[in-house]
């Protein structure tokens, strides 16, 4: 006689012979990667990893998923400049989701989908995606909820382009509602671009090119060009807008799973 499953979302709470229970049921596993970086003064380091592990708890909670133990150190180059920058390479990075999918296959599962909550993570994990298609045949999914707030909540600004930055809207928000006793938002300092060197920095690795509108490519440290590490307005921070950022996020996500669901499952 099988025993029944506990009544726990997550992978990490289970026995061996439970997961190789769990996994005759084909479930969709969800693996939350996130990054450990600066976010200016008022945000904690390790914000990326516990926003993706709380998005795949709750995708998992309601969309009848199981979550894989996250992975909390992701790719962060650009902010080496920074003392807390807990980065790996992207070759350690692909390397480490390739094996990490790798070992999920090897124990029976096919249907993973990645909360990746970083950008310098999108590049590793793609190719990691990739080579696990190629070599076990499984279709890896992929949901970045940092991005899905940028471009879902436009309307919620009158002017997006300034009010969105590092630091600042929508994520100043979002962890405003999820983790508010861990933002310290009577320290957070306006965001800015600035140059010694002569630049005219518009972004992370961005400057303007006069006589130009299109932007010119500049690889330096962010911590050359913004003192705080913040950019957007971190004054328009509110538990409330967080909340619209939760369930538009959520709703996508979802969405997303049961799309994935629908066309991964077996015929």
């Amino acid at each position: 006689m099988t025993a029944a499953l506990p009544t726990t979302h997550r992978l990490g709470e289970l026995s061996w012979t439970q997961v190789k229970q769990l996994a005759e049921q084909d479930p969709i596993i969800l693996l939350p990667i996130g990054a450990v970086e600066q976010h200016g003064p008022h945000l904690p380091i390790h914000e990326d990893s516990i926003v993706a592990e709380w998005v795949a708890d709750r995708l998992a909670k309601e969309n009848n998923c199981y979550v894989a133990p996250a992975l909390h150190y992701g790719h962060s180059g650009t902010f080496r400049g920074y003392p807390g920058n807990l980065s790996l390479s992207q070759a350690t990075l692909r390397t480490v989701t390739y094996e990490l999918i790798e070992a999920l296959v090897q124990s029976g599962f096919r249907r993973i989908v990645i909360i990746d909550n970083n950008g310098g993570n999108v590049g590793p994990v793609t190719g990691a995606s990739l080579d696990a298609r190629r070599d076990f045949g499984v279709l890896i999914g992929h949901l970045y909820p940092w991005q899905l707030g940028y471009a879902l909540m436009r309307d919620v600004y009158e002017d997006p382009a300034t009010a969105y930055g590092h630091g600042a809207e929508p994520e100043h928000s979002a962890m405003l509602a999820l983790f508010p006793d861990q933002v310290q938002s009577d320290l957070a300092v306006a965001g800015g671009l600035e140059s010694a060197d002569g630049w005219t920095p518009t972004s992370y690795n961005e400057a303007a090119i006069p006589g130009y509108d299109v932007r010119g490519t500049v690889l330096w440290d962010f911590s050359e060009v913004s003192p705080t590490g913040c950019t957007g307005d971190v004054s328009l921070g509110s538990a409330k807008t967080g909340e619209i950022w939760i369930e538009r996020v959520i709703g996508f996500c979802s969405a997303y799973l049961q799309e994935y669901a629908r066309n991964t499952s077996a015929k």
